[in-house]
């Protein structure tokens, strides 16, 4: 390869490869987006609990690093103002000249520098200083620059009867060092009263040991802490059992709402198909109503109207008679009179089947009873029955369905089997009322010019009436010959 070309190579490899800057922009960016998925993927309680816990926790830290400052504030400011109560007790008596002069005696310099190696006060105090009320270094114990000044906001609170203190001795650090001392010392800064009038005639500068100071603080801070951890536990506690308690309130309500959710679903869905199988109904039954009034005109038409056109035939001529008219009326009569009949048997029949007979006060076990008493009559033949206990009260519209069922069942078994072998059983199944018509098979009696479509007209009718009831049809053949017919009506409409 040439070097021309693996030049190229290579400006083509660090081309493609992404800046530095890049790939750790999409390294953080791979790892936000798989902290939110895992974020994402958590629970509604753990979300709380997590969140509550970093909430509750750095609210707890807050305060207690503000707490613990205020404390050791406090304590500092306390224990410099008993210091300084303690320091006076030991100087004042020796600094009574600094009422009347500039300068401390000889004797009285002696006396405070003894009172740092003889005493209790040195193991508090490590330097003691006296400054006039000009800000004048009077007196050091060790020995510093008497052309020291006070600073004056200092030296105005001090005259204000206040203790100052100064825990930052940064500035004195080369002085400390060369007195062998550390630098972890309190400056505390105290006026210093003449005993007889209570004048402020000096100020007391003394650097105490912190030791003792920063053992109670420390004991103050861990309490403090100790504290505020476990009530911040007893926070975290509560909410969590607070949350969890809420989420399963929350799951238990989502649950419910699903299943009522779910409920109302199939509700809806069922009350859908209703309406549809109402609007079947509705359709069916104007269907089922335009068919019965042309099967009534042409039952009108082939009976009645037939006989009576053959009664106009039979009638004799208005011309010369032939015959006597005892002998012309005894042959008309002869001859009208079966037709008249027939005619007259036919119409009954006819206003039968339109004709519902008064079912308001019958209970149910006599509206069955009637509708069979009632074919027998019509027809001359015998019906068996096995009809159960059945309730008193039953619903009118269940009543007129059981009625219309027999009724149409004995007469499809009439014109089908001649009548032979029927029987009619009813009985209470649960909540359903079953009734059962069959018959053992035989000639049919139907008229060989009568359309087959009639029967079937009347079963539509049948089934059409049980399902708006939401009841249920069955039709079956018997191996041995016969039919029977099964149906079954809630005893609530």
């Amino acid at each position: 390869m040439s070097t021309a070309a693996r030049r190229k190579t290579e400006q083509d490899v660090v081309s493609a490869s992404p800046p530095p800057g890049a790939q750790k922009a999409g390294f953080w960016s791979t790892k936000s987006n798989a902290v939110l998925r895992q974020w994402r993927a958590l629970s509604l309680e753990r979300k709380f609990l997590i969140t509550a816990t970093l909430t509750v926790g750095l609210s707890m830290a807050t305060l207690g690093y503000w707490v613990e400052k205020r404390i050791r504030s406090g304590w500092i400011q306390g224990m410099a103002e008993t210091g300084a109560l303690y320091l006076e007790g030991f100087l004042a008596h020796h600094v009574q000249a600094l009422e009347t002069s500039r300068s401390l005696p000889a004797a009285n310099q002696a006396e405070i520098e003894d009172l740092l190696f003889n005493t209790s006060l040195g193991a508090r105090v490590a330097i003691i200083k006296i400054w006039d009320l000009d800000g004048n270094l009077v007196f050091s114990t060790n020995r510093s620059d008497s052309h020291e000044k006070l600073h004056s906001g200092y030296l105005e609170r001090i005259k204000a009867g206040q203790v100052v203190v100064d825990s930052d001795t940064d500035d004195h650090v080369e002085e400390l060092k060369s007195q062998n001392l550390s630098p972890k010392l309190i400056e505390i800064y105290a006026p210093i009263y003449n005993l007889k009038t209570r004048n402020i005639i000096a100020v007391g500068e003394f650097y105490e040991f912190d030791r003792f100071l920063q053992k109670e603080i420390r004991d103050v801070k861990y309490a403090t802490w100790f504290l505020i951890f476990n009530v911040a536990v007893i926070i975290i506690v509560l909410l969590h059992v607070i949350a969890r308690k809420t989420s399963r309130t929350i799951s238990m309500q989502q649950e419910l709402l699903e299943s009522n959710f779910a409920r109302a679903a199939a509700l809806a869905k069922r009350n859908n198909a209703l309406r549809r199988a109402a609007d079947r109904a509705r359709l069916n039954a104007t269907v089922l109503n335009e068919a019965y009034l042309a099967s009534i005109g042409a039952d009108i038409h082939d009976g009645p109207i037939q006989i009576l056109s053959l009664m106009m035939l039979k009638l004799p001529d208005s011309g010369p008679q032939v015959m006597p008219p005892d002998e012309l009326a005894k042959t008309i009569r002869k001859d009208l009179e079966p037709l008249i009949q027939q005619t007259l048997a036919d119409l009954r029949n006819l206003s039968v089947g339109l004709v519902l007979p008064e079912v308001e006060d019958l209970p149910a076990r006599d509206t069955i009873d009637l509708a069979i008493t009632r074919h027998e009559h019509q027809t001359g033949t015998l019906v068996l029955r096995a009809l159960g206990d059945l309730p008193e009260h039953v619903p009118r519209a269940i009543r007129v369905c059981a009625y219309r069922v027999v009724q149409e069942a004995l007469n499809n078994s009439y014109k089908h089997a001649g009548g032979h072998g029927q029987r009619v059983s009813a009985r209470i199944d649960g909540k359903m009322l079953e009734i059962v018509v069959a018959d053992s098979g035989g000639a049919s009696t139907r008229q060989p010019g009568s359309p087959a479509s009639r029967a079937k007209l009347g079963l539509r009718g049948m089934e059409s009436r049980i399902k708006a009831l939401r009841g249920n049809l069955a039709i079956a053949r018997s191996p041995h010959g016969g039919t029977e017919i099964r149906a079954t009506l809630p005893l609530r409409s």
